[in-house]
């Protein structure tokens, strides 16, 4: 038997219980709103149309008496107004006989009624003032009056009387079938529970098997056989189960060897690497190192929590952070080794599972130290030259500068024009020797950075003011937009100005005419402030980008203006200030050079 005729033998007696629960509802319901109809139409109408009749009386005989009090016009009015009400309800009322006795008690109303005014008529043809008009009244009228009311509160009683019996019928209905849906109900529940149980038995428990040895195959217990009890759909379930985990069984026996062989490559390889290498579970807990990275953890101790930034960068990729590669020796770590200092470059790359989430991290350390040698002297020889040309230099300045005063003696045009161009490529000399004393000095660590604290909106605005005059000259437009709120931040004035100078100088240099130089900041992320110059020229493309603050590196190399330095002390006085710089943006469609620094909380 498969199991949708199975489940449908075990539904069908519920299923008939609710329909044979529905088809009696139905019943129950037509046969109460039939007897609410009868009610309405036997009933109801009588009785309305008898306190219809009851009030129309009263209102006539109201009209009398006025008469009777002087107010002939007003009641008379009123006596005819309500002679046509009583008829109609009189009529309903005939129309509507359905009670023993009540036809006859509709026919004395008539009777009464027709006496009622004839009596009336004749009230109303005799004179105000004749004493036999009120006998008449007391005598024939009053009376008649009475019976009439009398008459139609029977009536109004019988039907009443019917209705409270009709009520009472549907109660007794409602009481018994009340009682017969508790009774299917409660048959119903014992069939429904006898169902229940006998489907956990034959489908339930079976299914509960097979997910218990689906969840131990998915811990890597791959021994599980599913008894197979039946021939159904769950029955070939454990059947296809069965087969699934013998293969499984027979790929992890086969492939066994060649993940043992995969991983003997993978430490060989690791080995062979001269360099650092450790990979970090999410506890941050060292799993796998090679051997170089064994005798570095050696002579420092046997903790990487001693190498706190290295550490720290570990901890912010298990927390999902971007991975840390750096470019440049500023971020090689120092670690003193047999009495020498030896400097590693990190290299911090989380793995990462099929969502996206760290598994682990891996950390390779380069040993730079004699790259970082020949860097620092690479620095020193150049603040070294640039100082010694500086002397010689401020020497020659000063030559011309008195021989362009022509204190010496009078200079004719040719002469003038060489002196002028001598004078304007000794001070382009001068301006490259101090910058790259500055760049010196940074790389060397030798500069010193007094910082202040300051808005960050306040520091925009002081930009714009003291570099619009420059902007405006060019024919172009300087433009602000900020966040409101911006947080503080920590700065040297001077050096960050140099920074603004720098990228609003460039963009003057390629924006095209009418244009506009935008300053923007914002915050970038909780803990930074993000300060850029937007510009509408041609852009730098994108192979370009990341070269652009190399020392000496120009986009555009046939251009005499600067040493390509500008770009390359910016970053190094932002890197001073704990920020970071960049540049975004798309060839012919501008550029956006700007920086971060860290925000005071």
């Amino acid at each position: 038997m498969t199991l949708n005729r199975r489940l449908l033998l075990g539904i069908a007696p519920v299923l008939l219980i609710l329909l044979a629960v529905g088809i009696y509802a139905i019943f129950l319901f037509s046969k109460l709103g039939g007897a609410i109809d009868v009610i309405l139409r036997e009933n109801y109408l009588s009785v309305v149309a008898s306190q219809n009749m009851k009030e129309a009386a009263a209102r006539m005989d109201a009209g009398l008496l006025l008469t009777l009090g002087g107010e002939e016009a007003k009641g008379k009015e009123l006596f005819q107004q309500y002679v046509p009400v009583f008829e109609k309800n009189s009529d309903i009322e005939a129309h509507n006989i359905t009670l023993p006795g009540e036809g006859d008690l509709e026919n004395k109303v008539k009777q009464l009624d027709a006496t009622y005014r004839d009596a009336a008529a004749k009230f109303f043809a005799l004179a105000p003032t004749d004493p036999a008009r009120r006998a008449l009244y007391f005598d024939q009228l009053l009376p008649t009056f009475a019976a009439i009311q009398e008459t139609a509160g029977r009536i109004l009683e019988i039907n009443q009387q019917n209705m409270l019996e009709a009520n009472d019928e549907a109660r007794r209905q409602s009481r018994h079938a009340s009682h017969y849906m508790i009774g299917t109900l409660f048959t119903g529940f014992i069939v429904a529970a006898g169902v229940t149980y006998l489907l956990a038995r034959s489908i339930v428990q079976p299914i509960q098997s097979l997910t218990e040895s689906a969840r131990q195959l998915g811990e890597g217990n791959l021994d599980q056989h599913v008894p197979v009890q039946s021939q159904d759909e769950v029955g070939k379930l454990a059947e296809a189960f069965n087969k699934m985990a013998a293969k499984l069984r027979a790929y992890r026996q086969s492939t066994t060897e060649k993940i043992l062989q995969a991983q003997q490559t993978t430490e060989s390889a690791l080995r062979a690497f001269p360099d650092p290498i450790l990979v970090f579970s999410p506890e941050k807990e060292i799993q796998l190192q090679n051997a170089a990275a064994e005798r570095f953890l050696r002579q420092i101790g046997g903790n990487i929590a001693t190498l706190g930034a290295l550490s720290s960068q570990i901890d912010q990729s298990l927390k999902g952070s971007a991975d840390f590669q750096p470019t440049s020796f500023d971020k090689a770590i120092s670690v003193n080794i047999d009495g020498s200092e030896k400097f590693f470059l990190p290299r911090v790359l989380a793995m990462r599972n099929e969502v996206g989430n760290p598994i682990g991290v891996v950390t390779a350390l380069q040993d730079v130290t004699r790259f970082r040698v020949a860097d620092d002297v690479k620095t020193d020889l150049i603040a070294t030259v640039s100082h010694e040309l500086k002397t010689p230099l401020t020497s020659m300045q000063m030559a011309v500068y008195l021989l362009l005063e022509e204190k010496i003696g009078p200079l004719n045009p040719k002469q003038t024009e060489l002196l002028l161009a001598a004078r304007s490529n000794s001070d382009r000399l001068f301006e490259m020797i101090e910058d790259l004393l500055d760049l010196a000095r940074f790389e060397g660590g030798a500069a010193l950075i007094e910082k202040k604290a300051i808005s960050g909106q306040q520091l925009i605005d002081e930009v714009a003011e003291r570099e619009k005059e420059l902007v405006v000259s060019r024919g172009l437009e300087l433009k602000v937009e900020t966040e409101p709120h911006l947080p503080r931040v920590e700065v040297s004035r001077a050096r960050i100005d140099q920074v603004f100078a720098n990228f609003i100088s460039n963009a003057v240099k390629y924006a095209p005419p009418g244009s506009a130089i935008t300053l923007l900041g914002r915050r970038d992320g909780a803990k930074n402030v993000r300060f850029a110059v937007h510009d509408e020229g041609a852009g730098v493309p994108k192979e370009l980008q990341r070269r652009i603050f190399d020392k000496f590196f120009r986009v555009s190399e046939g251009s005499d203006e600067g040493a390509g330095l500008g770009l390359s002390i910016a970053r190094e006085i932002v890197l001073a200030h704990g920020g970071s710089i960049g540049i975004e943006g798309e060839e012919s469609k501008g550029s956006e050079f700007f920086f971060t620094l860290p925000a005071l909380v």
